[in-house]
């Protein structure tokens, strides 16, 4: 039996490619009341819109235009290259998963609780329960972030916010972009400003897409890499190709670096690929546009000091201190890490030794297909994982193509493995 800690995202995925094989039971563990949505999708704000395009959402490789049809076959019109609300995907992705259990004569369930402990043998819910185990996955997704400010993804967060307050983000990216949108749909009339270390939002899609491919990008040192994706943007200076065409490279790339170049690029350079790699829906650029030039809205970069419920003390770049007011201020530099989270769960992996973060702390060190690293360096045969918790050893793990494809890859080497032991 195979048990998926969470049914967001990564559990879905997971739950699908294992039905996909043949193999044992399969038993999804979700403590939220709805499945499919997560944190990412979560969001009831039919503003919020993915940052990809309907074509390259589907739970299936083989069947890419799945979540148009499913869409349409809704009455939920969104073309190929259109963005679909994230609410709406949050809701398919549910719905997968119920089909799924509705459909496999018994072999995959939905558990609700919350998970406590794993082991080899078995999962324990806070309730008590232990569910047996042969395998376990760890479909977490992103862990909650840990902020005494208004936390955007706690629910009615933003309700405190009135219509004339101002408003100081956080952070600007796509967790900040969200909160324009919202408070924005609210009739909000106060100013919102942004602080970043860069002072960057995220960049724009373009319709239609780009049609450039880069090739003979292979640089192992952040330098090289600089220097060949410049050579490769075209001279008109659309680089959205480019981005675009380095995506199913970046494992390569990022592996083929020593932990020295990855601390180097993590350092200097992740942030400007983060706006240029994950970018905002059309529509949504438009409307920050144009709450930037009716002065509604300000993204500046510096550094925060400390922060209180009535405002900020901020270092502006190249500048001294200030303090800037505010009716409220939100939190929005995303989550934190598993690897410092106070989750029961991930307290008591580390406890047992069955966990260790890896290189940079951005998550759990793993092996290439999946399997967790114990903290003395074994690897933990029984224990898998996938998503935003590979980030450190693969960092580009947080879409659905890259997810999809590492839930193919932990569904085969598990059930290839209880065919041999059969």
């Amino acid at each position: 039996m195979t048990v998926v800690i969470g049914a967001g995202a990564s559990g879905v995925l997971t739950a699908v490619a294992l039905a996909a094989r043949p193999g044992g039971p399969v038993t999804v563990v979700e403590s939220a009341p709805d499945v499919g949505r997560g944190v990412a999708y979560s969001t009831t704000d039919y503003g919020h819109l993915l940052n990809s395009r309907t074509e390259t959402m589907s739970l299936y490789a083989d069947r890419p235009g799945h979540f148009l049809e499913w869409c349409r076959e809704r009455g939920l019109y969104c073309g190929p290259a259109g963005y679909a609300p994230r609410t709406t995907y949050g809701r398919y992705l549910g719905e997968a998963l119920e089909n799924l259990v509705r459909g496999s004569a018994g072999r995959v369930r939905i558990v609700r609780g919350r998970a406590v402990a794993a082991s080899g043998t078995g999962v324990t819910l806070a309730d008590g329960r232990v569910l047996p185990a042969d395998d376990v996955v760890l479909a977490l997704g992103h862990p909650p972030a840990r902020t005494a400010d208004i936390d955007p993804w706690t629910s009615g967060a933003l309700d405190r916010v009135g219509r004339h307050d101002d408003v100081v983000l956080l952070g600007s990216g796509l967790t900040a972009v969200d909160v324009v949108v919202t408070l924005a749909g609210r009739g909000h009339l106060g100013r919102v400003t942004a602080i970043s270390r860069h002072g960057l939002l995220p960049r724009v899609h373009v319709d239609p897409p780009p049609r450039v491919v880069p090739s003979g990008v292979s640089g192992h040192t952040v330098s090289a890499l600089i220097r060949q994706v410049r050579r490769a943007v075209p001279p008109h200076g659309e680089w959205r190709g480019v981005v675009d065409g380095l995506r199913p490279d970046v494992e390569r790339l990022w592996t083929g670096m020593t932990v020295t170049e990855q601390d180097r690029f993590l350092r200097h350079v992740s942030r400007l690929w983060e706006v240029h790699r994950h970018r905002m829906a059309p529509p949504i650029g438009a409307q920050l546009r144009r709450r930037s030039r009716e002065g509604r809205l300000d993204v500046v970069a510096g550094s925060i000091v400390a922060t209180g419920a009535d405002g900020v003390s901020w270092v502006p770049r190249g500048g001294g201190p200030v303090v800037r007011t505010a009716g409220a201020v939100v939190d929005c530099r995303g989550p934190g890490t598993w690897v410092a989270s106070a989750d029961p769960l991930a307290r008591r992996l580390a406890d047992a030794g069955l966990v260790r973060p890896d290189a940079h702390g951005l998550g759990y060190a793993t092996t290439d297909d999946g399997q967790l690293v114990g903290a003395d360096g074994t690897v933990v045969p029984w224990l898998w994982t996938l998503g935003p918790v590979r980030r450190g050893s693969r960092y580009e793990t947080t879409a659905i193509p890259e997810i999809r494809a590492q839930a193919t890859t932990i569904a085969e080497r598990v059930t290839s493995a209880l065919l041999v032991a059969s």
